[in-house]
């Protein structure tokens, strides 16, 4: 890790709608994609920082990738616990991180998971699938349905077995 640091001091990340951001290698880090990337730019010949295009990924989420990676620059993220113990995202996560997530709509969220995915940031997946999966316990079908602009594709002949079925 050393000598990540000596050789190199920052990566430009490169976002889907090519906006730059410059990310230190300390940061940068943190995320399994982008240590290799630093690991691959390290040469005696390579005397400038590496450049990596994320096609996927938006400037807007990427800025939150990026503010994410800074904070746990010099720490390790808390371990979110599986499953959830409430819905309550405040009982369990750090306050720094409830307040992280919990400002992101959850459009973005799905977009910072996949980035946190496409990246392998573990912690901030977490985070994100966390959001999620409280939004979502405890809902009906047809909340979820309304929620993501979903239509039934189930027959009239599965939606009356569904309906005995709960009836049960």
């Amino acid at each position: 890790m050393k000598q990540l640091k000596e050789k190199m001091d920052s990566i430009t990340l490169i976002s889907e709608d090519n906006h730059k951001i410059e990310l230190d290698s300390k940061s940068a880090q943190k995320s399994k994609v982008l240590k290799q990337k630093l690991l691959e730019s390290i040469s005696p010949k390579t005397k400038k920082s590496p450049v990596v295009q994320l096609k996927d990924i938006k400037y807007d989420i990427l800025k939150k990738v990026v503010e994410y990676l800074n904070y746990y620059k010099n720490k390790i993220p808390k371990v979110i616990p599986k499953p959830a113990p409430t819905e309550n995202l405040s009982a369990f996560l750090d306050d720094w991180d409830y307040e992280y997530i919990t400002k992101i709509d959850l459009d973005s969220t799905f977009d910072l998971m996949n980035a946190a995915s496409d990246l392998q940031i573990q912690s901030l997946l977490d985070l994100a699938s966390i959001k999620i999966a409280s939004i979502l316990k405890n809902r009906g079908i047809e909340d979820i349905r309304t929620m993501f602009d979903g239509e039934c594709d189930l027959s009239e002949k599965e939606l009356k077995e569904y309906a005995e079925l709960q009836n049960l």
